[in-house]
């Protein structure tokens, strides 16, 4: 049996960054890092640019798992399983045998939604979580022209631009009426749906496949309006989904993700969880800037000094080279209205309540220098 301090379970943004941090403020902490992929340090949301700039999977890599462990003086089990979490007996059971530990961590992470889709499709639908998944499919796109993006959210029109600028027939299909529904009032989602369509993508909005089949080597969708398309390969990006299994086996309380108050813990001693997979004060926030400010509380809590993660507005940068985007949306259940500033490319969109407080924006081009001023003009989503 395996033993250390602190135990963390994933090596994405979220296990790495809070290894980081752990070691900066205790030096001799014993720390290990399990994760069920190589563990070696890349940036996730690199990603959906890689095509237009001609990379592969191992392009992406900044240090492999070896030289992390070294540089933080921690013990990394790449391509080890976790099992089963004993909350009692402070154990993890993996494949690679039992580890016990003092503190742990769940940095699980979330895996990418899958949709139901006619068997015609099978083995043509590909989604992009991390560098295997990117080499795939990468692999399946040689020799190819013509892909279809299931999705029009963050992930989905990050790839169809990508894959757009890298020379593909880009067609993306969304049960949505405009790309970036959820970040970005109606007007603004025009103004970026006309510059990826200059890219070449088309756009079917408001229906989902129906059917599907195979035509002279290509697959032809079938929506259920009707309407039809030829593609060679599809890829998905309609949401991830939290990874919980381990916190459920272990009779963790989960709802959208692994509950978690503000200082990271979870309903079970000694646990605690943050990232893709924790849900923070009911927020599941799947963004670099909030999974590093947990990080810096959470190392905080483990060494001693208790400390409730704050998170400030935190605006959403859009990777979209056709058109600059940035969004701090206003929460679902917040009533107001969108008032619009700007021509041509470069509009700035306030969501304000009747009584003429800021709960929301989105900018376009030139007008993205303003995100920073706008967002301290708005109050902290956990204070």
């Amino acid at each position: 049996m395996t033993y250390c301090h602190t135990l963390i379970i994933g090596a994405g943004h979220a296990g790495y960054s809070l290894a980081k941090e752990l070691r900066k403020l205790d030096p001799d902490r014993s720390i290990c890092l399990v994760s069920s992929d190589s563990a070696d340090y890349y940036s996730k949301p690199l990603l959906s640019n890689g095509f237009s700039k001609q990379k592969s999977a191992a392009d992406f890599i900044q240090k492999t798992a070896g030289q992390m462990a070294d540089e933080l003086n921690i013990e990394i089990w790449p391509h080890c399983h976790a099992k089963q979490i004993d909350a009692e007996q402070h154990q993890l059971h993996t494949d690679k045998g039992v580890i016990k530990y003092r503190q742990l961590v769940l940095a699980t992470g979330a895996s990418p939604v899958k949709l139901p889709l006619p068997a015609a499709t099978a083995g043509l639908v590909w989604s992009v979580n991390d560098l295997t998944d990117y080499q795939n499919f990468l692999q399946q796109s040689l020799g190819k022209q013509k892909i279809t993006v299931l999705g029009a959210g963050l992930v989905g029109i990050e790839y169809a631009n990508d894959l757009a600028a890298a020379g593909f027939q880009v067609s993306v299909i969304a049960l949505e009426q405009q790309p970036l529904a959820q970040l970005l009032p109606a007007q603004l989602g025009e103004v970026l749906q006309q510059q990826l369509t200059k890219l070449g993508v088309e756009f079917y909005w408001g229906s989902a496949i129906a059917d599907a089949e195979f035509t002279e080597q290509q697959l032809k969708l079938t929506l259920a309006d009707g309407r039809s398309l030829n593609t060679e390969l599809i890829l998905s990006a309609v949401g991830l989904k939290p990874n919980l299994q381990l916190a459920i086996q272990a009779g963790i309380k989960c709802g959208k993700g692994i509950k978690v108050n503000q200082t990271l813990a979870t309903s079970a001693a000694d646990i605690y969880a943050l990232g893709d997979c924790a849900e923070v004060c009911g927020y599941n926030l799947m963004y670099i800037q909030p999974i590093s400010l947990s990080a810096k509380a959470l190392a905080l809590t483990l060494t001693g000094q208790n400390t409730a993660v704050q998170l400030p507005v935190m605006p959403v940068i859009v990777k979209s080279s056709a058109l600059p985007v940035v969004s701090w949306p206003a929460a679902p259940q917040q009533q107001g209205e969108w008032t619009l500033e700007g021509q041509e490319l470069d509009w700035v969109a306030k969501f304000q309540n009747p009584a003429g407080v800021l709960l929301g924006f989105a900018l376009t081009g030139k007008m993205v220098a303003q995100r920073l001023r706008l967002a301290k003009e708005m109050p902290a989503l956990i204070a």
